[in-house]
């Protein structure tokens, strides 16, 4: 599988990462800082980067595009890709407002394309185990749960 990535900040980091060792491919990188994009294709070792999202996703043509921006832009990345029929993961929180929330839901129905919303931890062991106690049967059958734990993965390292 093969996508791309829109936003080069501090959490791109992590996002890069999690998607090599799931062993996806990304194919480009974009962020209006163009010198932020070309830094982290180069740290990254990703052929294309780009300054437009729309560019992007016109040229590389992804299987998915994962959105690690601020909230203010998620509502015009998300109707962006509903457009080119990319699915898409967008990094929380997820929108500012319940109007922005339900058209980015609705140009996704719309498209027929997933709309994730993407939160890293669900992968970690101690989530993964959680599941797999829900599915085992373990807990009965919940209407409401609440996981809280520590641990000593950093996430502020890049």
């Amino acid at each position: 599988m093969v996508g791309c990535l829109v936003g080069c900040g501090f959490f791109a980091e992590n996002h890069l990462n999690a998607w090599r060792d799931l062993g996806l491919t990304i194919a480009a990188v974009c962020d209006v800082d163009l010198g932020k994009a070309r830094a982290t294709a180069e740290r990254h070792g990703i052929a294309r980067y780009y300054g437009d999202a729309d560019d992007m996703l016109v040229q590389e043509k992804p299987e998915f595009v994962d959105v690690v921006t601020t909230v203010g832009s998620h509502r015009g990345l998300v109707e962006l890709a509903a457009r080119q029929g990319v699915p898409v993961i967008c990094q929380k929180p997820f929108a500012a407002t319940l109007e922005d929330a339900d058209a980015m839901v609705s140009a996704c129905e719309r498209a027929g394309i997933p709309l994730m919303v993407h939160e890293n931890f669900r992968w970690r062991t101690p989530m993964l185990a959680v599941r797999w106690a829900i599915v085992e049967g373990r807990f009965g059958t919940p209407f409401s749960g609440r996981v809280s734990c520590r641990h000593d993965y950093d996430v502020y390292a890049v």
